[in-house]
């Protein structure tokens, strides 16, 4: 697939087409790799072609990210970059199928990475262990934002329009999960969230059922091989729901809004977005005497008064500025994300607890 006007959508808003003018070789490896998608009706070396020349950027490799990357994996596409600054955390393994025990710790990015790798060596991948921004868009035929976050979504949706990229998101948290397919040509994610507020929940808080991110994943990843292969219908103009709690799958339609375009020529409107901290991995942090992390509790005095994180202090009492990580932390994590934008736009790094104060507390972690 490309991104000229050769894959532009039709004037009625079908889904782009991928461009056949250019084949592929195929090695020995990749036919293997490939022959049970060779197999499908519409299939064969033309489809094999048509994902051996796609470059897909995965943002986010947790729950949803971690059964994308291990289908694209096995697709047998070109290059397949994972964004990810996070490291991973016990709590992960029950949903974040790319990880074990071994690699707590680690950067989610760069395992991920090794287990890519390692299914088709022919791939080129690169793990990115940083924060999504604009930059990181071009050079890519498909971008994938498992990041499960709407402020995420909105940084990825303005850099893909910049670019004329199409790009698939999902979401899950609790018993809920959506996925769809955006093309600013046709529809994009402020047509869905017109207003985008603060991230309002998270899985250390409201939990997610497991299985759920797995289901979600695996559509996020079959609608980029339906983007970029044509192996069925994407899901452009359309909402896939699914309640997990009777596993009701339902589709909405979804339209261009009245004003709501944005010109590709406008700079995106915020490119960079902030990371979170799971609960035990600050536990873990905070425990270790050599790792001089900064905590700001930004909550009311009364609400400190009933337990803070060990060390934390509120803003007026943070120290200037000498280069340390700064954790934010509030009760559930909206100011916490509205202090650290603050923060960052100013220069100073800081990442937010996830979950904030509740998380911390269900999570039987020791308070002062």
């Amino acid at each position: 697939m490309t991104t000229t006007d050769e894959t532009a959508p039709a004037a009625d808003g079908a889904a782009p087409t991928p461009d056949d003018t250019t084949p592929f070789p195929l090695t020995p490896a990749r036919r293997r790799l490939g022959s049970r998608t060779a197999a499908l009706d519409a299939g064969g070396d033309r489809t094999l072609g048509r994902l051996a020349a796609a470059r897909v950027l995965v943002v986010g490799a947790g729950g949803l990210g971690a059964p994308v990357v291990a289908y694209l994996a096995g697709s047998g596409i070109a290059r397949l970059t994972i964004v990810d600054p996070d490291v991973v955390d016990p709590s992960n393994l029950a949903r974040q199928t790319l990880f074990t025990a071994v690699d707590v710790g680690r950067h989610k990015a760069q395992v991920a990475a090794e287990r890519a790798a390692a299914v088709d060596p022919e791939c080129r991948v690169d793990a990115v262990v940083e924060r999504f921004h604009a930059g990181l868009v071009a050079g890519h035929d498909v971008v994938v934002d498992a990041a499960d976050s709407l402020l995420v979504t909105r940084a990825v949706s303005d850099a893909c329009a910049a670019e004329h990229v199409p790009f698939v998101w999902g979401s899950a948290l609790g018993y809920d999960g959506q996925v769809t397919v955006f093309d600013d040509r046709v529809v994009d994610f402020h047509d869905l969230h017109p207003d985008v507020q603060p991230d309002e929940g998270s899985c250390a808080l409201d939990g997610v059922l497991p299985a759920l991110c797995g289901a979600v994943g695996s559509v996020m990843a079959a609608q980029v091989t339906a983007l970029v292969a044509g192996l069925g219908e994407p899901l452009l103009g359309r909402v896939l729901s699914v309640d997990a709690r009777r596993w009701r799958w339902t589709e909405s339609p979804l339209r261009r809004g009245p004003g709501s375009h944005r010109p590709a020529q406008l700079a995106p409107a915020d490119d960079t977005v902030l990371a979170r901290i799971a609960p035990s991995a600050l536990a873990a942090r905070i425990a270790d005497p050599s790792d001089d992390v900064l905590v700001v509790d930004v909550r009311t005095p009364e609400e400190r008064a009933q337990g803070v994180v060990s060390g934390a202090v509120p803003p007026e009492d943070l120290p200037a500025d000498d280069g340390r990580d700064v954790v934010v932390v509030c009760a559930r994590g909206p100011r916490a994300v509205a202090w650290a934008t603050a923060a960052t736009a100013s220069g100073r790094t800081a990442v937010v607890l996830d979950g904030g104060m509740q998380a911390w507390k269900r999570e039987g972690l020791p308070t002062v």
